[in-house]
């Protein structure tokens, strides 16, 4: 049997989520007209747009499930006014949809993927006539809040490694003076957007953030610290073992995020993920620092 929730329930749901989290308000200003009405949906307006990206993050936001599930966020949290892969109209019709949230503005823009400059933006478009170039800088500006979503929409990830032919690059640090929530990770973990999300619509203003635009409360601490399992284990020498993996090139010491202690996948609501890359047996490749790929690359090296 489905079990509804009201939108009154989810806001008092997603203040005690914020609550939970020991979130933060950070910045001027209280609650947006737009996180305080009631839309024709009955949620708080999203638009999410795609760039240059793999759609994985979209994928690991489906998969939420401590918090919220996607579910209970679609239909009783926010009003998903434009999403190329979640939304059931197409073409034309999906356009409009986007278009009709630009008219009214106070929407929460969350891009995926990283954003092309060279050849005027041409590498890749969100829709015919419509660079993701212009696209994330015309949504950006009527927008209430705006969320990087995935390493790429962070700071160019995968897509802007060497030699970056299309000179992919992340989004600016802000938009006409709104600064930009980064939430990095190649996919970002589901739990990282939803809380966000919970906060914004809890509290209406920015979580305090990190000098990356990360918030403090997902990536605040460093992968190699006391809440990896494995730091205080003998360093191995080959993979494999049980012991700590930074002489086999583990991004740890450089990488922030809660994953040791949140890790992914998990089985139920309010319970922490089954298991982590490092968990797995497989080194950190620091996919939350801004300097991913290629400032932690190479991942492997074999001795010749």
């Amino acid at each position: 049997m489905k079990m509804m929730v009201t939108r009154r329930e989810f806001l008092r749901a997603t203040a005690a989520v914020a609550a939970a989290l020991g979130l933060r308000a950070t910045g001027a200003g209280g609650l947006p007209e737009a996180l305080a009405r009631e839309n024709e949906d009955g949620g708080v307006p999203v638009v999410w747009l795609e760039a240059q990206s793999c759609t994985g993050c979209s994928v690991s936001v489906l998969n939420s499930i401590y918090y919220q599930s996607i579910g209970q966020l679609l239909l009783d949290g926010l009003d998903m006014d434009y999403h190329g892969a979640l939304m059931a109209a197409a073409g034309n019709l999906a356009v409009s949809a986007a278009e009709k949230a630009y008219r009214h503005g106070d929407y929460v823009l969350v891009v995926e993927g990283s954003i092309p400059h060279g050849a005027g933006g041409q590498y890749c478009y969100l829709w015919e006539g419509m660079t993701a170039l212009e696209g994330v800088e015309r949504y950006a500006r009527r927008a209430a809040f705006i969320l990087a979503v995935g390493s790429c929409a962070c700071y160019g990830g995968v897509v802007s490694a060497a030699p970056n032919p299309t000179e992919a690059r992340g989004l600016a640090e802000e938009y006409d003076g709104k600064r930009v929530i980064k939430i990095p990770g190649c996919p970002t973990h589901p739990d990282w957007v939803v809380g966000t999300i919970a906060h914004l619509m809890s509290t209406g203003a920015l979580p305090e953030l990190d000098a990356h635009g990360r918030p403090t409360d997902f990536f605040g601490q460093l992968i190699h610290g006391e809440s990896c399992p494995r730091f205080h284990l003998p360093k191995d020498s080959t993979l494999g073992g049980t012991g700590c993996l930074m002489n086999l090139g583990c991004k740890g010491p450089d990488a922030h995020s809660d994953c040791p202690s949140r890790r992914w996948n998990s089985p139920a609501a309010g319970e922490p993920g089954v298991n982590w890359c490092v968990g797995a047996g497989t080194p950190c490749i620091g996919c939350t620092d801004p300097s991913f790929p290629d400032g932690m690359s190479p991942f492997y090296s074999l001795d010749k």
